[in-house]
């Protein structure tokens, strides 16, 4: 018995206003492209040995040196209506579970734009340091929140292993 198609069947380009209206922003995909392409990279990261500085100023001031793990991890996302966005880091990243986040933490965003934009960062370590919430804000040249901003953005933190 052939397959009758539906009355109901949704068109590419309905599927795709769906999307936007469920997801709250455009999505910068054809509607055809959007079928084939319902999941796609937000980010990579990597672990690396690496070394933290530290500085004392009791008992042996001054500076020493130890072995880290860094935990480098870049991404793509968007300011939302009022100019900011706010993830963590998890939201990008299978973390371990026996793992916790430690400073220094360094995070940069650079706006996706041929419109200049002022794009600044602020982070937190959060959930006991098993996890950094990350925000972004976004400004367009009059000073003005601006949404509907893509960045791309890197965050290198230092990742301890936790041995029970």
């Amino acid at each position: 018995m052939p397959i009758k198609k539906s009355e109901k069947t949704a068109s590419p380009a309905n599927i795709k206003k769906e999307l936007e209206a469920f997801t709250g922003h455009k999505i910068d995909f054809s509607a055809e492209q959007l079928i084939k392409v319902l999941r796609y990279p937000i980010g990579a990261y990597d672990y690396t040995d690496g070394s933290a500085a530290w500085r004392s100023i009791i008992i042996f001031p001054g500076k020493s040196c130890s072995d880290a793990t860094l935990l480098d991890v870049s991404g793509v996302s968007f300011t939302e209506a009022d100019g900011t966005r706010a993830f963590l880091l998890s939201d990008f990243v299978c973390l371990p579970q026996l793992r916790s986040l430690a400073e220094p933490i360094n995070v940069l965003a650079t706006a996706r734009s041929t419109t200049p934009f002022f794009v600044t960062t602020a982070h937190a370590l959060v959930n006991n340091g098993t996890d950094v919430q990350i925000t972004i804000f976004a400004w367009d040249a009059k000073g003005a929140p601006a949404p509907n901003v893509t960045f791309d953005w890197r965050c290198r933190v230092v990742s301890n292993q936790i041995i029970v």
